[in-house]
C-alpha cells in the first residue's frame, strides 16, 4: 500500500510539477507565518497543567496579596548606611517609582518604621533626609537594624549589603517582563555609581524567566545557523553530490518550518524545552534524505533518466522511510500523554514533523530532481569507491559469526551494569543550574543567597472561618508558632509575616519599649493597632475582611529534591497545627509550583517510554508479521536508552524538564536504522539467502547508511553543546552518545541475536 502511493504521487509529480512545485511553495509561505509568529514561553507556570488545583489555587492567592515573583536589584558597600551609598539610593528609588512597569519599590529609601509614644505610634520613613554626619549616620543603622522589617530583610546584619525589591504592575502585555527588566538594567547601567568599582545584581523569578527566554534566543541565532552549517558539511561528505546535497538541505529547512509551524498551530511556545525541537527535526529529517540518496546515487543513471531513477528508489525505500518516520513519530507522540504542556506540545510537534519529513521526502525531493533532471551532476557514471566502509563491514560480518555468543553475553552484562548504574540518577528541577556558573543569573543568585538571605520564597496561606478572625491572639500564636517552626530549618533564612506588624506596632505604642517586641493581648488592641496603622505594606500580608494571610519564608536552597522533602515535612506539620485552631493552611508559591513538576516530570517519563515501547512493537509485529522479529527489534532499541541512563547516572546528569524526554526521544530515533537493517534482511531472505549471507549482506548494504546518518545525527546533537542553557548542553550531549550506542547495537548486538536465534527457515 505504501509502495504503490508513493509510485502514483511520483507518477503524478512528474505530469504535474508545477502544481506540486506551487503547492509547496504555498504551503511553506503559510507554515513560515506561524513559523515566525511562534510565541515564546518561560514561565514556570507554562510547565504545569492548566487545570491543576494547586495553580488555580496560586493564581487567587497573587490576586489577593501581589505577586510573589519581584525584581530585586542588589548591591555591596563598605557601609550601606553610608551617604554616598543612601544618595544613590534615594535617586535609583525614585528613578524606579517613575517607571510605567514598577507598582512598587521598597529599599532603605522609603520603607517603613513605626515611631510610637505611650498611647499613640506613626508609620514613618527611616529618614527624610539622608544623614550627613556619623551621629545621624548611626541613629539611621540602628533604627533599621532595630527592626524586624528591615533587618534581614532590606539589609543584612553587618550592613554590607543591600537591596532594592521592585513589584511589577499586573499586566498582560506580551514581553513585559522582558520590558521590565531592560528598562531596570538600562536605569542602573546608566547611572553614576557611588563608588569606584561598583557592581549591581538583579536577580528574582522574573529575571530568571528573562534571561531564559534570551539565553533561548541566543541559542536559537546560534545553534540553528551551526546545525545547518555541520549537517551541509557532513551530507556533502556522504553524498558527494552537489545537487543531492542541496535537495537534502531543502528537505530539512522546509521540514524545520513546518514542524514549528505546527507547534504553534497547537498551542505551543517556544521553552527551554521545545527549544531542542529544531536541531532535533534537522538531524531527523536528513536522516531519509541520506538514505534516499545513497541508493541514488548508487544506480546507473546513465542510461536512465534521473526522475524515473527516483521514483524506482522511492519505491524502493518507501516501506523502511515510512517505518521509521512512523515509529520515531510513535516515540514523539508518546509524550502527549505528559501533563505538563510545553512536553506535550514538544511530543505532538515533533511526531507531525516527522509525517511531514516523510511526505516532504517523497514529494520534495521527486521534484526537485525533476526540475534538475538535465543537471549534468545527476547523470554522472557511479562511483567504484562508493562504499568506503565496505572491508571493515565485511570483517566485522566474519567476526560476529564467530563471536556471536560472546556478544550477546557482553550485551547481558551490559544491560545489568546499565541498570545498576541507572539507580544513581536524581530527579531534580533547579531552574538557577540551567544557567552557567559564570552567568550573570548564577553569580546574581549566589550573592542574594550568600548576603541577603535569597529571594525565593515558599508562601504559606492561612484563612480563618470568620472575618477578623486573624486578630485573635489565639490564631496569631499559630502564626508565631509556624514562624519559629520556619526559623529552625535550615534552608530558611528569613520568615516575613503579618506578625512582624503587630510586634512593631505593639512595641512603638509602648515608646518603643523592647520587652513590648510581643503580639497584642487581645483583639481589640490588634483592631485599634490596625486603625492607627495608614501605611501600605501590610496590605500584602492581611486582606481588608482580615481571615486571609500568608507566611513568607526566603530560602537560599534551589535543589528541588531537597526542597520537596522540606514541603512534605511541612505540610504534615501545618496540618497538625492548622486543624485544632480551625485554620485552612495551604503552602502555595512559585516555589512549590516549580517543585511540583518533579512527579509532573516522573510519570511523564514512565508513561511515555512505557507506551512508546508498547506502540513500537505493536507496529513492527503487524509490518514485518512476526512477534519474534518484533521482539528482536525492541533490543538494539531499549540497550541504548538503558546506556543513556547509566551514564546520567554515573556521571550525575539530573532527570529534568529537558533530560526526562530522551528516553522517549531516544527510542524514536534508534529504531529508523534497525528498522532499515530488518527490512533488507527480510528481502535477502526471501531472496533465497542463508542467514549467514543475509546478515554479511546487510551490514555490507546498509552499514554505511546507518554510520554515515547516526554521524550525521550525533554531529547535529552536539551543536547543542554550545548552548547557554545547562539541560540543553546536556540533552546535546546525550543525544549524540546514544546515536553512537545505537550504531553499535544495530550493527553488532542485532546482527548477534539474529545469527544466534533466526533459524535458517525462519
Amino acid at each position: 500500500m505504501i509502495r504503490n502511493f508513493v509510485d502514483k504521487n511520483c507518477q503524478a509529480i512528474f505530469r504535474l510539477p508545477w502544481l506540486y512545485l506551487c503547492a509547496l511553495i504555498v504551503l511553506t509561505g503559510i507554515f513560515a507565518y506561524y513559523y515566525v509568529t511562534l510565541p515564546a514561553e518561560t514561565s514556570v507556570e507554562s510547565l504545569i497543567v492548566e487545570d491543576d488545583p494547586d495553580l488555580v489555587f496560586y493564581e487567587g492567592f497573587k490576586e489577593q496579596f501581589g505577586e510573589d515573583q519581584f525584581l530585586v536589584v542588589a548591591f555591596s558597600a563598605e557601609d550601606v548606611f553610608a551617604p554616598a551609598i543612601l544618595s544613590y539610593l534615594d535617586e535609583q528609588t525614585s528613578r524606579l517609582e517613575e517607571l510605567a512597569e514598577v507598582d512598587d519599590v521598597v529599599s532603605l529609601s522609603n520603607v517603613e518604621r513605626f515611631v510610637g509614644s505611650d498611647y499613640d505610634f506613626i508609620v514613618e520613613r527611616l529618614y527624610d533626609h539622608v544623614p550627613v554626619t556619623s551621629v545621624q549616620q548611626e541613629r539611621v543603622r540602628d533604627q533599621a537594624l532595630d527592626s524586624s522589617l528591615i533587618r534581614d530583610r532590606l539589609v543584612n546584619g553587618s550592613s554590607t549589603a543591600t537591596l532594592l525589591l521592585i513589584r511589577p504592575v499586573d499586566s498582560e502585555v506580551d514581553r513585559f517582563d522582558e520590558l521590565l527588566v531592560d528598562k531596570v538594567e538600562a536605569l542602573f547601567t546608566t547611572a553614576v555609581p557611588p563608588y569606584e568599582g561598583f557592581t549591581w545584581h538583579v536577580a528574582g523569578w522574573i529575571n530568571t524567566d528573562v534571561h531564559m527566554s534570551r539565553f533561548m534566543n541566543r541559542d536559537m541565532l546560534v545553534f540553528m545557523p551551526l546545525t545547518f552549517m555541520l549537517l551541509v558539511i557532513l551530507v556533502a561528505l556522504a553524498l558527494r553530490n552537489f545537487w543531492a546535497i542541496v535537495l537534502s538541505i531543502a528537505n530539512v529547512a522546509v521540514c524545520l518550518v513546518w514542524a514549528l509551524a505546527l507547534l504553534n498551530l497547537i498551542g505551543g511556545a517556544m521553552s527551554p524545552i521545545t527549544s531542542i525541537l529544531p536541531p532535533l527535526i534537522m538531524a531527523l529529517a536528513v536522516s531519509d534524505s541520506i538514505h534516499v540518496f545513497s541508493v541514488f546515487l548508487g544506480q546507473d543513471r546513465q542510461h536512465c533518466a534521473p526522475p524515473e531513477m527516483m521514483r524506482r528508489t522511492l519505491v524502493h525505500l518507501a516501506v523502511p522511510c515510512f517505518l521509521t518516520s512512523f515509529t520515531t513519530a510513535i516515540g514523539f507522540a508518546s509524550l502527549a500523554v505528559s501533563h505538563v504542556p510545553p512536553i506535550r506540545h514538544f511530543g505532538l510537534a515533533a511526531a507531525g514533523g516527522m509525517l511531514a519529513e516523510f511526505l516532504l521526502t517523497m514529494t520534495l525531493i521527486p521534484v526537485g530532481i525533476y526540475f534538475l533532471r538535465h543537471k549534468q551532476g545527476l547523470h554522472r557514471p557511479v562511483a567504484e569507491h562508493r562504499v568506503v566502509l565496505q572491508r571493515p563491514l565485511q570483517r566485522l560480518g566474519k567476526v560476529l559469526m564467530r563471536r556471536r555468543v560472546s556478544v550477546l553475553w557482553g550485551s547481558v552484562v551490559l544491560i545489568a551494569l546499565s541498570l545498576w548504574a541507572a539507580s544513581f540518577i536524581r530527579v531534580e528541577t533547579n531552574l538557577l543550574s540551567y544557567f552557567k556558573n559564570g552567568s550573570a543569573v548564577s553569580q546574581a543568585s549566589r550573592f542574594v543567597d550568600e548576603q541577603l538571605g535569597g529571594v525565593e520564597t515558599i508562601e504559606i496561606s492561612l484563612k480563618t472561618q470568620q472575618p477578623d478572625q486573624l486578630l485573635e491572639p489565639g490564631v496569631l500564636t499559630v502564626i508565631e508558632d509556624i514562624e519559629q517552626y520556619l526559623n529552625k530549618q535550615p534552608i530558611v533564612s528569613h520568615v516575613s509575616s503579618v506578625n512582624d506588624f503587630f510586634r512593631e506596632m505593639n512595641k512603638a505604642f509602648h515608646n518603643n519599649d523592647e520587652r513590648f517586641f510581643t503580639l497584642p493581648e487581645s483583639r481589640a488592641m490588634a483592631a485599634q493597632y490596625l486603625l492607627l496603622y495608614d501605611g501600605d505594606e501590610l496590605e500584602k500580608f492581611m486582606d481588608g475582611e482580615r481571615h486571609w494571610t500568608r507566611i513568607s519564608a526566603r530560602i537560599t536552597e534551589h535543589r528541588s529534591s531537597v526542597v520537596a522533602d522540606y514541603l512534605q515535612q511541612l505540610n504534615d506539620y501545618l496540618q497538625q497545627v492548622g486543624e485544632p485552631a480551625g485554620l485552612t493552611i495551604e503552602v502555595t508559591g512559585k516555589t512549590l509550583m516549580v517543585n511540583k513538576l518533579i512527579q509532573l516530570i516522573v510519570n511523564s517519563q514512565v508513561q511515555s517510554l512505557a507506551l512508546a515501547l508498547l506502540l513500537i512493537l505493536v507496529t513492527m509485529v503487524f509490518i514485518f508479521r512476526s512477534v519474534r522479529l518484533g521482539l528482536i527489534a525492541l533490543v538494539p532499541n531499549v540497550i541504548p536508552i538503558l546506556l543513556n541512563f547509566a551514564v546520567m547516572g554515573v556521571l550525575g546528569i539530573p532527570l529534568n524538564s529537558a533530560t526526562a524526554i530522551i528516553a522517549a526521544v531516544a527510542i524514536g530515533i534508534a529504531v529508523d536504522d534497525t528498522i532499515h537493517f530488518i527490512c533488507n534482511y527480510q528481502h535477502l531472505r526471501q531472496s533465497g539467502q542463508s542467514v549467514e549471507e543475509a546478515v554479511g549482506q546487510t551490514l555490507v548494504d546498509k552499514g554505511q547508511p546507518i554510520v554515515t546518518t547516526s554521524l550525521v545525527m550525533a554531529g547535529a546533537f552536539a551543536i547543542l553543546l554550545s548552548a547557554s542553557f545547562v539541560p540543553t548542553i546536556q540533552f546535546g550531549f546525550l543525544c549524540s552518545l546514544i546515536m553512537l550506542f545505537a550504531v553499535v547495537a544495530d550493527l553488532v548486538i542485532l546482527p548477534a541475536i539474529f545469527l544466534t536465534f533466526q533459524s535458517p527457515s525462519s
